[in-house]
């Protein structure tokens, strides 16, 4: 019998177009994996260019203690962000909280006995670590309650306030570690 050459040779084509194919589609397929995974990390916002120049986290039981803090910082012409400042009626916490902390300029976060046992304050200590980490955002730790700091924090100066009577404090340490976390906010990227 004879065999027909050409049927042969067209399924040896179509085969070796097949493979051809499968293998640039492979290709592509794993070049977008590989850009998924080696994203460039985002620049940190330029000065001024933030809706706001910090996000502050804190446990519920330091809630009266941010609110004066979050108000000398904005007397000191900072943009100051809180959950109590972005949250509306009706808005989803996690969304509002989430843009705050992602459209904020730099990071702070409250440290004390209540916070540091907050799952909610833990998801925001790492939406607030990482660009810290990746992009250089400025982190501040803010110590006000006898506290241990966890590794990554730890690598930070700190704020001390632990002892502190407040605004009202009659030496004026108070207003000089608010003077001195509005100074590095401000000045965070200007070199």
């Amino acid at each position: 019998m004879p065999v027909d050459t050409t049927g042969l040779f067209l399924s040896a084509i179509g085969t070796v177009a097949g493979v051809v194919s499968a293998y640039f589609a492979y290709v592509a397929v794993r070049h977008q994996l590989s850009r998924r995974r080696h994203r460039p990390v985002p620049a940190p916002p330029a000065p001024g260019s933030a809706p706001y120049d910090v996000f502050v986290s804190y446990g519920r039981e330091d809630a009266d203690w941010v609110r004066a803090f979050a108000a000398r910082l904005g007397e000191k012409g900072l943009n100051v962000a809180y959950d109590e400042i972005v949250s509306r009626p009706g808005g989803i916490r996690v969304h509002t909280v989430e843009t705050a902390i992602r459209e904020a300029a730099h990071g702070l976060l409250v440290f004390s006995p209540d916070s540091m046992n907050s799952g909610w304050v833990r998801q925001e200590y790492a939406a607030l670590m990482q660009p810290s980490i990746e992009s250089g955002r400025l982190f501040i730790p803010v110590v006000v309650g006898d506290v241990e700091l966890p590794e990554f924090a730890a690598t930070r100066y700190f704020a001390d306030f632990r002892g502190m009577g407040g605004a009202s404090g009659r030496d004026g340490a108070y207003e000089r570690r608010v003077d001195e976390i509005a100074r590095a906010l401000r000045d965070h990227g200007r070199s």
